[in-house]
C-alpha cells in the first residue's frame, strides 16, 4: 500500500517545558519521514518555545512550517485560561495550511500529548474522515475515568462516555487531543472550528456530523496527557 502524506501541528503556546518530549514522540512515529509534513501555529509565546521549534526544523529530515500567529493579549496559556474563540482561530489557521498542501491527512496533536508511534498506521488502517486515539483527560481531577469522547444528551448537554471498547473502533459524538482528519473534511465538506457555548472541538464535531461525517474513537490506541506543567499552580 503506498503512504498517504501526512500533516502532523497544533497550535502551540508557552510549551517550552513539554516540547522537547511532544517533538521526540511525533519523531518516532513509525511512518517514511518522507511522506511527513510538520505545521505548528505559534501563538503569543513568550519561553522558549518559538526556539525549540526552529531547533526541530533544522534537524527534521521532514518539512517544518511554524507560522506566527497575529498576537492577541486576551486569554492565558495554562489550563483554563485559553480564550475558546482564540483556539477556533488558531486550529483553522491549520486547516487553511492543511488544505492548501497536498496531505491526504491532518493528524492534529495537541502539545501536551505524547502519541505512541503506530499512531498514524493504526488510524489510517481504520478509513474513517475523523477518527481519534484515546486520550485521558481526568488527571487534574483525579478521575481516570475520563477521555476525549463525549456523548450528546437528549437535553442538548454533553457528557464524557465512560463505557467503550478497548479493542475496537466506537463512534463518539465528540472527540478531540489526537485525532487524524481526512483532507475532504475541511476542502470539501467545510468543516472547520467555531466556539460559542461549548468548547471548539465541539463546534468541529457538531458541523461534521451535521454534514454526515461520523465521528469515531479507536479504543485500541491510548497516548499520553502530559496535563500540569512543572511548577504550575
Amino acid at each position: 500500500m503506498t503512504e498517504k502524506v501526512i500533516m502532523i501541528g497544533c497550535p502551540v503556546r508557552n510549551r517550552g517545558w513539554i516540547l522537547p518530549r511532544y517533538l521526540q514522540c511525533l519523531e518516532e512515529i513509525d511512518y517514511p519521514q518522507d511522506k511527513i509534513k510538520f505545521c505548528f501555529i505559534v501563538n503569543d509565546s513568550i519561553d522558549e518555545t518559538e526556539t525549540i521549534l526552529a531547533e526541530f526544523s533544522r534537524r527534521s529530515p521532514s518539512p517544518v512550517q511554524i507560522i506566527t500567529a497575529p498576537n492577541s493579549s486576551k486569554g492565558g496559556h495554562r489550563r483554563g485560561e485559553y480564550r475558546l474563540e482564540r483556539l477556533a482561530q488558531l486550529r483553522n489557521m491549520l486547516l487553511e495550511r492543511f488544505i492548501q498542501s497536498e496531505c491526504e491527512y491532518l493528524l492534529s496533536v495537541d502539545s501536551d500529548i505524547l502519541v505512541p508511534p503506530e499512531i498514524i498506521k493504526k488510524l489510517q488502517s481504520r478509513n474513517c474522515l475523523i477518527i481519534s486515539a484515546l486520550v485521558c483527560n481526568g488527571h487534574h481531577i483525579d478521575d481516570m475515568t475520563i477521555y476525549n469522547v463525549m456523548e450528546k444528551l437528549p437535553s442538548g448537554h454533553y457528557q464524557h462516555m465512560k463505557d467503550f471498547p478497548r479493542d475496537d473502533v466506537f463512534p463518539t459524538d465528540v472527540t478531540g487531543a489526537a485525532y487524524l482528519i481526512h483532507r475532504s473534511v475541511a476542502a470539501e465538506y467545510k468543516v472547520y472550528y467555531s466556539a460559542g457555548t461549548f468548547a471548539e472541538d465541539i463546534g468541529f464535531c457538531e458541523k461534521a456530523r451535521a454534514r454526515g461525517i461520523p465521528v469515531f474513537c479507536d479504543g485500541t490506541i491510548e497516548c499520553r496527557h502530559i496535563m500540569d506543567e512543572p511548577g504550575g499552580l
